[in-house]
């Protein structure tokens, strides 16, 4: 009875090992991997239960197979964290794996042993075999190292081969996508998202958090200031770039590392980036009479060209309310009166009599925008890609072995190779001719 346990136990492991070997399989999980990557696509992800609710509903006439219980039940609202998506490129990266240990390997190793033919009819299945019928057989081996040959000489026989590295591709290819697997992996389960609005010099932490992985670690001694920030504008006034100066700070205030960044260049500090993306304008201050400092909070209003303005009260009352409004970060703004006309344009920093009050526009109070993202499996995925775009100029090489046998003072010669057969035809006859000519 043990001994039909054991068996059986061999016989699965061996039926498994074979399956995860075959390259069909490999395809068929990837065509899956696929698959459920463009349902993930096509389904909004990571949205609240409302959205799926309100854009998968149930039809009056017939329940639709995409509806918003199904979708939380399979998990298609944040397909790339589930489980069985997770276990799906497990299996895959341990199919490549043991693909690679099996027969990539074992074929790379094949190809450097040598071996020897001893029969000129073996010549009859190479294409492009020539026969030389003056010449020596050092004179042959010398020519075959001019054309970089690794040749080994057995009595009247040698074998010589070349191009060993365009073997090694397909070991590359599979390497790459299993440290691509496992670094996005990596990046799911424990890395994090999160965003901020920050006023320019006040200090964040990360507390909005949008996305995190299972195994996430969010620092909670990490703190950073805003220094500044700043708009670059262009000569139509349309805006070029904008730039924020931000501080990362220890636990005492003390600064670590100062940075200005802007999109598309982000903020690096000890695993985490910090990304430029948004701004606004939240207030204005201003003075009264030289005496009190109030700052004037501003509200953004979307018109119906897609345009922004932000909005403020300068003062409420029913009888003298008058607004400020503010197109840009620059140093002009337009007030108007409670019917909506206008009174008269002004410049920040300068003074105005408004209402029998001496008024001073001190400045604009924005915020900026920032991404901080944290996601280890970057280097991974990073490293992927060298070993990915490595192996695509590899595989280029191509892999050539060439036999020659003297029979009765004859000399044949032929080979074969995976790539580029004219040009290693014409190399035989380069070959067959020097070697004549010698």
């Amino acid at each position: 009875m043990q001994l039909n346990l054991k068996f059986k136990k061999k016989d699965i492991r061996w039926y498994l090992l074979k399956l995860f070997s075959n390259l069909q399989f490999s395809i068929i999980l990837l065509l899956v991997i696929a698959s459920f990557s463009i349902i993930g696509t096509i389904i909004e992800q990571d949205k609240d239960l409302d959205f799926y609710k309100t854009h998968y509903s149930f039809s009056n006439e017939h329940i639709t197979l995409v509806n918003w219980k199904n979708i939380e039940l399979l998990g298609l609202n944040h397909i790339y964290t589930t489980w069985w998506f997770l276990t799906l490129l497990v299996i895959f990266s341990l199919s490549l794996f043991i693909c690679s240990l099996s027969r990539q390997i074992p074929a790379l190793q094949n190809a450097r042993r040598w071996y020897f033919y001893k029969n000129p009819n073996q010549f009859k299945k190479f294409t492009g075999n020539q026969e030389i019928y003056k010449t020596q057989l050092n004179l042959v081996a010398s020519c075959l190292q001019k054309f970089n040959y690794h040749i080994f000489q057995q009595g009247k026989s040698i074998y010589g081969y070349k191009g060993l590295l365009g073997r090694l591709a397909p070991i590359f290819v599979h390497g790459s996508i299993i440290l691509l697997l496992i670094g996005s992996v990596l990046g799911l389960v424990s890395g994090f998202n999160t965003q901020e609005m920050v006023p320019s010099g006040e200090l964040f932490r990360l507390q909005n958090i949008i996305a995190s992985g299972k195994l996430s670690y969010i620092p909670q001694n990490f703190s950073a200031r805003v220094n500044s920030f700043t708009i670059e504008y262009n000569k139509d006034n349309s805006i070029s770039q904008f730039f924020s100066e931000i501080s990362i700070l220890n636990t005492e205030g003390e600064e670590l590392k100062r940075s200005t960044i802007y999109v598309n260049s982000p903020l690096q500090f000890k695993g985490l980036t910090i990304y430029q993306t948004d701004w606004e304008l939240i207030a204005i201050r201003i003075t009264i009479n030289n005496i009190d400092t109030v700052q004037i909070p501003l509200r953004e209003v979307i018109l119906p060209n897609n345009n922004k303005i932000w909005v403020g009260l300068i003062f409420q009352d029913q009888d003298n309310q008058i607004s400020i409004v503010l197109q840009d970060f620059q140093k002009t703004a337009t007030l108007y009166n409670k019917n909506g006309e206008k009174l008269m344009s002004i410049n920040i920093g300068d003074s105005y009599v408004i209402n029998n009050n001496d008024i001073r526009f001190l400045n604009i109070i924005p915020s900026t925008g920032l991404q901080i993202k944290s996601d280890p499996g970057i280097p991974l995925v990073y490293t992927s890609f060298f070993f990915l775009i490595t192996s695509v100029s590899v595989s280029y090489i191509s892999y050539s072995q060439i036999w020659i046998i003297e029979k009765k003072q004859h000399f044949y010669i032929g080979g074969v190779t995976n790539r580029a057969q004219l040009t290693f035809e014409e190399e035989l006859l380069k070959i067959s001719k020097i070697s004549s000519e010698v």
